[in-house]
């Protein structure tokens, strides 16, 4: 509730309102029932037909009163829920987006989906359903036990010393079923990230006939979901009976204590009845808030593990006066970069300048550090020691909007958003006009692959792209960061596992795309790396040779070794790191 509370900004009046509803609610409630004590002991009883009438007439408004409040607060509490849902679905969301790449790479994608879709619905089940039951009953307890002790206060005491045990219970439940609940949202969040990782590699699992495998680890994984599930339950078994034993005790213990009362003409029989059906409104709260509150702590279980989210802090940062970057002209400095994801750095001490419209490629064996420095460049790491600067200024000190909308990015295995080829298109630049997107299509031929589906650049893509080649899917990415006219281009990889014919389509498009613009080429092929003013070979994180391709070429070096890789067929070798 204290994480919540901030969502109830603009909404504190009315949930003030609220709570005074709820007592005007308890008081319709409890009120009734001292009015039916007066019905028969001054009515019935004495036989005074008029009184009667007045007193059920009464009732009856009461009655109608407390129908409208309850209404009310069940409404204006669900619509105070949801609000806060949507503020608490939308700031996680937020707040993922701008977590850096690291955390993605170290969080596993259906934990992450697990807290955004059923961890959060167990809140919105809180708010939207509980709360109301919640606030009703906690008002309501209080005034039960007031008017109980009104109608008389011998009978309110024996039910108060029914009270503390049911306290004692009440907090051992809270306590055992909390840390039960939050081991359940660890189980589902497994169950949930197992499916989504079996959906996402479902070609690879069935390729390896690994299908049998995969049955058994999501059953081991359900089966541990479905004992937690037991286990808590058990608890609740414990809790839930016990809360309804301890009602029987007191209505026991107010009869006894009633008849002998009454048999001494201490009370009357309209007080006695009264005095029962007041004890419901007393232990009533009581079981429905035990019923309520699995809900409640299954919620607070929730927002433990949405609070993992929340609190994540992310490595990118700006300062607090960034400085927006006008249309820059894509002079690109990287000095004396060190960088490391864990302990030993990848990147040692690199030294690279790209002048405005240069062309830097990027070249040598996996796991060098190419693809590491070109996510520097991007900023989505910082560096350990050194600066990367564009047109002088550290991208530490930027905006990060102002920089990344002037940043291109083509990776080996581009994503392809569900939409039509037209909105893939589009995503680099949203307000682009229908005229704009067939421009950028026509520019790197995929007027040529919108040609040959149905409905053209409004052909309906599903998710990742299937349905399309890779080749396809690779010049969609092109005519995307085309369309977005960046200032700096990263193609990492972008030629890779393309076949010839495709390729050379391809390579077309890049002549079209590298045009005037700053770009950094982690190159796979040969004839890529040629359109580089300078080529960089990099070697376990330190730069081992560079200079133009025929330079490196003359050297006997790294590169020559590459080249003859690849002129044996082998391909320049090269993939992110």
């Amino acid at each position: 509730m204290n994480r919540l509370w901030r969502y109830l900004e603009g909404h504190r009046l009315l949930a003030f309102l609220l709570v005074l509803v709820a007592a005007g609610n308890a008081a319709c409630q409890t009120g009734g029932w001292l009015l039916v004590r007066d019905a028969i002991d001054k009515g019935i009883r004495a036989g005074n037909e008029h009184r009667l009438t007045v007193i059920v007439s009464i009732y009856l408004v009461v009655a109608a009163v407390g129908w409208v409040f309850q209404a009310v607060l069940i409404r204006g509490l669900a619509g105070i829920g949801q609000r806060m849902v949507l503020g608490l679905r939308r700031d996680l969301f937020d707040h993922l987006t701008g977590l850096s790449l690291r955390y993605f790479s170290q969080q596993k994608a259906g934990w992450i989906i697990a807290r955004l879709t059923s961890d959060v619905d167990a809140v919105s089940d809180v708010l939207s359903q509980g709360m109301p039951t919640l606030v009703a009953n906690l008002v309501l307890l209080p005034a039960a036990v007031i008017a109980l002790l009104i109608a008389d206060w011998r009978l309110g005491l024996v039910v108060l010393a029914i009270i503390p045990p049911a306290l004692v219970l009440t907090r051992w439940f809270q306590r055992t079923s909390h840390v039960a609940l939050v081991e359940t949202r660890n189980r589902i969040a497994s169950v949930t990230a197992q499916i989504a990782e079996s959906v996402s590699g479902m070609a690879v699992v069935q390729a390896f006939n690994r299908e049998r495998r995969l049955q058994e680890q999501f059953d081991e994984l359900n089966a541990a979901n479905r004992e937690q599930n037991v286990y808590t339950q058990k608890i609740f078994s414990i809790f839930f009976p016990s809360i309804e034993f301890l009602g029987v005790v007191a209505t026991g213990a107010v009869l006894y204590a009633g008849s002998t009362l009454l048999a001494h003409h201490s009370i009357t029989i309209g007080t006695l009845i009264t005095a029962l059906y007041l004890l419901q409104l007393v232990f009533q709260p009581l079981q429905e808030l035990s019923d309520v509150y699995g809900q409640l702590q299954s919620g607070a279980a929730a927002m433990v593990k949405i609070a993992t989210v929340l609190d994540e802090e992310p490595d990118i940062r700006e300062p607090e006066n960034a400085r927006v970057l006008p249309r820059i002209e894509g002079d690109l400095e990287i000095d004396k970069v060190v960088f490391s994801y864990g302990k030993e750095p990848v990147l040692h001490g690199i030294d690279i300048t790209v002048p405005v419209g240069g062309c830097l490629a990027l070249v040598g064996e996996s796991g060098g550090g190419k693809s590491t420095l070109a996510r520097l460049v991007g900023r989505f790491y910082d560096p350990d020691s050194g600066a990367v600067r564009v047109d002088g200024v550290d991208l530490r000190e930027v905006s990060l909007r102002s920089y990344r909308r002037q940043l291109g990015v083509v990776l080996q295995d581009p994503f392809l958003f569900s939409g039509t080829i037209a909105s893939n298109i589009r995503f680099g630049k949203p307000d682009a006009t229908d005229a704009e997107v067939e421009a950028a299509a026509a520019a790197v031929g995929v007027d040529r692959v919108a040609a040959r589906v149905s409905g053209g650049l409004e052909h309906a893509v599903r998710e990742g792209g299937s349905g399309l080649s890779a080749g396809e899917r690779q010049l969609i990415s092109i005519a995307r960061a085309l369309l977005a006219d960046p200032r700096i281009l990263i193609l990492d990889e972008a030629t890779s596992n393309i076949d010839r014919p495709t390729e050379v389509l391809i390579e077309q498009a890049l002549d079209r795309l590298l045009r005037g613009r700053t770009s950094i080429i982690i190159a796979h092929r040969l004839s890529t790396v040629r359109r580089a003013d300078e080529i960089v070979v990099v070697e376990q994180g330190r730069i081992v040779q560079r200079g133009t391709e025929s330079e490196l070429l003359a050297a006997d070096g790294p590169f020559r070794r590459l080249a003859h890789d690849l002129t044996g067929g082998a391909g320049v070798r090269s993939a992110a790191s």
